[in-house]
């Protein structure tokens, strides 16, 4: 589907489209805006875009190399989106900071050497895509695409920009003398606020009415670990039929195979696959939920279990979800990414802690991203990055 520019002046629509953004404000280039292939860096992009727009001080635009999914996607207010016609390498040279989204693909390695040679100070952020799980996959592609393009671009960068803490170490090892900022996801509260009543939800849903509702919200790719949650379901709940659960996402490689090993678990009947959810939709899904899981083998930093504690939803999720705040904070469950764990913090949520336990540490996650996890706060963590690589402000406490 080919994209269109989002302008919010419809009779410039075109001309801005094949122009371009105008020169002086935030450039952040991507490879696409399409939540189906790219999940959850997209709510990223959108949601860091949608802060630095609602500061008002400088402008905010996208720029997209490849046609983004408009009818998936809400551009925030005050943010332009263009590509793929746009003319992104005039783009990257008229900005005044470029954030750049995303390894191992064309945005990266080329907006980047226009932003070096033009003298444009730049960000790249990883998106998780140099956690170690992920590195071993195309292991040997992605030695020789760092040694030849990769490693360039990141140890000449003005800022590297890690969403974990973690993953400022392994941006490190990469670059080790370039800057790197922490600066995590954030979340808008007030999409996850009024939740339909669940009562209308199990009309559509019957199969959930009086059971615990167990959600998996995100792609359902091999890293997200829906084959050790099979074998942990069978271990603790499989006997049992006073539960439901839904997994919600879109189909990555891994879903039909999940699907196949619940039903040589005999665990099919508490099943339903969902498939894709935005809006309307994922409101009904964090509706719905007694608790979320994200039993995943490798993460960036997971905007669904940012969701799940705006939406007062009690989450397990493992160390490999790089969230140690939520254990701290008595927010949520976290174990290790290995089934007898994983089958553990199930047992405690379900028949561990009282509905007023689970109701509690709700709310402690709702606390926890009202203090310190909304867009506007993480917003402007990035704006004080910018002025710094601009030489306009004073190097911020939390940039490495």
């Amino acid at each position: 589907m080919r994209s269109a520019a989002i302008e919010r002046t419809a009779e410039v629509k075109d001309q801005a489209f094949l122009a371009g953004p105008k020169s002086g404000g935030f450039l952040h280039l991507c490879n696409g805006l399409d939540p189906i292939r790219d999940g959850g860096m997209v709510p990223s992009i959108l949601g860091m875009t949608g802060g630095l727009a609602n500061l008002g001080r400088i402008p905010t635009n996208i720029v997209t190399i490849t046609p983004s999914r408009d009818d998936l996607i809400k551009v925030p207010s005050g943010v332009g989106l263009y590509g793929p016609d746009t003319d992104y390498r005039e783009a990257v040279r008229q900005a005044r900071v470029v954030h750049i989204h995303g390894l191992w693909q064309r945005q990266t390695r080329i907006g980047g050497r226009v932003a070096l040679h033009s003298n444009v100070p730049y960000l790249v952020a990883a998106h998780g895509m140099v956690e170690p799980w992920a590195m071993k996959q195309k292991s040997i592609k992605k030695a020789i695409y760092l040694r030849v393009i990769e490693r360039h671009i990141l140890r000449n960068a003005s800022c590297l920009h890690a969403l974990t803490r973690p993953e400022i170490q392994y941006l490190k090892e990469l670059a080790p003398k370039t800057p790197v900022a922490w600066v995590p996801n954030g979340v808008d509260l007030q999409p996850l606020e009024n939740l339909p009543a669940r009562s209308n939800v199990e009309l559509e849903f019957p199969q959930i009415a009086g059971k615990f509702t167990l959600l998996f919200l995100s792609r359902l790719h091999v890293k997200k670990g829906l084959d050790m949650l099979a074998q942990a379901l069978s271990k603790t709940w499989g006997s049992r039929n006073d539960w439901h659960l839904l997994v919600a996402g879109t189909e990555d490689g891994a879903g039909q195979e999940f699907a196949r090993e619940m039903n040589s678990l005999g665990l099919i009947q508490n099943l339903t696959m969902v498939g894709h959810v935005g809006g309307e939709k994922s409101r009904s899904m964090w509706a719905a939920a007694n608790a979320f899981i994200l039993p995943s083998r490798s993460e960036g930093f997971s905007m669904a279990v940012l969701e799940a504690l705006a939406a007062r939803v009690p989450a397990i999720i493992t160390t490999a979800c790089h969230f140690p705040e939520l254990a701290a904070n008595q927010a949520g469950i976290v174990c290790e990414p290995e089934i007898e764990s994983i089958a553990s913090a199930l047992e405690t949520i379900k028949t561990g802690m009282s509905e007023t336990d689970r109701i509690q540490m709700a709310e402690r996650g709702r606390q926890l991203v009202e203090r310190d996890y909304t867009w506007q706060s993480q917003a402007a963590r990035l704006e004080q990055v910018y002025q710094w690589v601009q030489s306009s402000g004073s190097r911020p406490d939390f940039v490495e």
